[in-house]
């Protein structure tokens, strides 16, 4: 029974290597077929190994129950503060290591897939994590100076406006003053995809409308592609929430509105953005989760969630 465990071990330590390799692969290319066949393997063998880790510690803590042997209690401590060391690295290093990109390329493997129009789907939420914007070089620093402050006080001027009216309880639009921050400082993929923005006072809501077209009706039915728009969404509601520019307006709203548009194909055959989820959630209780890891299958536990596998809600 001991045995077990060893085996198990020798086996993490062969194909978890192995399935970082072929998941850097996926990323920069489709993998050809006898790739696929081989990433799948080693993705059978991983699961084998990590079925085989927690039977050896159900099959060890069953034997000690009957027998009450001194080395079924050593062994049970060692492997169970292992497993949990393990699981709280995975949970920490989870976004700084890209293990989600290997969880995504391991539901690929162990299915033997290799549709290079998935792979895309999935590879360009990927990146809409990671997009940064490159500013390219200008020659004359004083004229790039000028520019700097002039939008600065453009930003200022807007801003006071914009207060001004919300302490008398008007509905705002800031959907200017939000491009021309997202313009200069933007750190979340989805601050791009915003194309309205208002404050309502009075029901103390911030309300965000924002558009995908790179997404269509059939792709959001998939799971691993919902998995990691809901992620993105609840990574983009923190976000704002550090934002330091939002700091002023943060007395007048108390709670998120988001709702996603994405592209449809109507029976004329023209393209129709089409809202396929809303999302509502309190200020106070994404500040309690605050510095934790998230699981994005609990969207629906935390926010006001209307989604319907892609269909209009």
């Amino acid at each position: 029974m001991y045995v077990i465990f060893p085996i198990a071990l020798v086996g993490f330590l062969l194909t978890w290597p192995l399935l970082r390799r072929f998941t850097r692969i996926w990323r920069q290319r489709p993998i050809t077929a006898s790739e696929s066949i081989v990433a799948g393997t080693i993705a059978w063998l991983f699961l084998f190994s990590l079925l085989a880790w927690f039977g050896g510690i159900g099959l060890t803590l069953v034997d000690y129950i009957f027998t009450h042997k001194i080395i079924d209690m050593g062994i049970l401590l060692v492997t169970l503060v292992f497993t949990g060391f393990v699981m709280h690295f995975s949970n920490q290093a989870r976004y700084d290591q890209h293990l989600d990109d290997t969880q995504d390329f391991f539901k690929e493997a162990i299915q033997f897939r290799r549709s290079e129009q998935r792979r895309l789907d999935l590879l360009s939420l990927m990146r809409q994590g990671r997009k940064h914007k490159k500013g390219s070089a200008v020659n004359d620093s004083e004229s790039r100076q000028r520019e700097r402050l002039q939008a600065n006080l453009n930003k200022e001027k807007e801003q006071d406006a914009q207060l001004t009216l919300l302490r008398e309880g008007t509905i705002i639009d800031m959907s200017e003053l939000w491009r021309i921050h997202t313009q200069t400082h933007s750190p979340h993929p989805l601050y791009e995809k915003v194309q309205e923005v208002r404050i309502d006072p009075n029901k103390k809501r911030l309300s965000l409308y924002a558009d995908f077209p790179e997404l269509s009706e059939e792709q959001l039915k998939d799971e691993t592609t919902v998995l990691r728009f809901n992620r993105q969404v609840y990574d983009f509601f923190q976000s704002m929430n550090a934002e330091p520019w939002l700091k002023p307006f943060t007395p007048f709203f108390d709670s998120y509105f988001l709702m996603c548009r994405a592209t449809k194909i109507i029976p004329e055959g023209a393209e129709l953005m089409y809202p396929f989820m809303k999302v509502g959630a309190l200020v106070s209780e994404l500040r309690k989760l605050e510095g934790s890891y998230f699981n994005p299958r609990k969207l629906s536990e935390i926010t006001t969630l209307a989604f319907n596998s892609g269909a209009q809600v």
